[in-house]
């Protein structure tokens, strides 16, 4: 497998404020995709909630996909809570298929993946329609692909336990251990958050705008050969974002 990169990031919040392209969030967004040019990744992962809500003007919808496409490399999308797909959700007007050259939608609630072009990446990961204790975002995960880096994407709260939660999209720890691909992208937590670094790191990247101790960035994530055992090859850092 060819070694590769990735900007791993969630909970942007686009249009949580009323500056629009001039917000902090938006700002914040923009020296991400100056990154992932930067550093030449291979891929961007936006782990759920990109926008804030399904209010977000035109001209913001806009702008986003001017950055997205400003990339110039391939970008994954999974929603989030503020922009589940349901009947009201922002991205049944921010078609990415329309507006994007190379921005995929990871859109089926059973689970879909993609495989990422120009690259070994895949990224399997469930659509969420409702912010619901059923909602399990790391249920159903299939093989991993052969010869592929896999990446497992999901939107939720790690539990502490096994036990019921009243909240919307639990993952359990079980479902953390019982990953075998090469790397879980999480999102939803707003705080950068190692969950485990092996067998297979799990990973909360943190708010793009404040992701540690308040700083915006993002985690870097990098594949390379490893002993062949789930997770083996795969290393992570957190990345600030200066503003300038």
């Amino acid at each position: 497998m060819r070694p590769a990169t990735i900007v791993h990031t969630a909970d942007v919040h686009l249009g949580i404020g009323t500056a629009g392209e001039n917000g902090y969030e938006e700002r914040c967004f923009a020296r991400a995709i100056d990154l992932a040019i930067d550093a030449d990744v291979d891929a961007v992962l936006i782990a759920g909630d990109l926008f804030d809500h399904a209010r977000v003007p035109e001209d913001l919808l806009a702008w986003t996909a001017k950055q997205l496409d400003r990339a110039e490399r391939p970008v994954i999308l999974l929603v989030g809570n503020h922009d589940a797909l349901h009947d009201t959700s922002v991205h049944h007007r921010f078609d990415v298929g329309e507006r994007c050259a190379r921005v995929e939608l990871l859109d089926d609630p059973d689970g879909s993946i993609i495989e990422v072009e120009g690259t070994d990446i895949v990224v399997w990961g469930r659509a969420l329609i409702e912010h619901e204790p059923a909602f399990r975002p790391l249920a159903g995960i299939p093989p991993k692909p052969k010869a592929k880096w896999g990446i497992v994407a999901g939107h939720g709260l790690v539990m502490p336990d096994e036990r019921p939660s009243h909240h919307g999209s639990p993952i359990a720890p079980s479902e953390l251990a019982g990953v075998e691909w090469d790397y879980i992208a999480l999102g939803h937590f707003h705080g950068h958050r190692v969950l485990q670094e092996s067998p297979v790191p799990a990973v909360y990247p943190g708010a793009t705008s404040s992701s540690r101790k308040g700083e915006p960035g993002v985690v870097l994530v990098s594949f390379a050969l490893g002993s062949g055992t789930p997770g083996s090859g795969t290393t992570f850092e957190w990345v600030p974002l200066a503003l300038q």
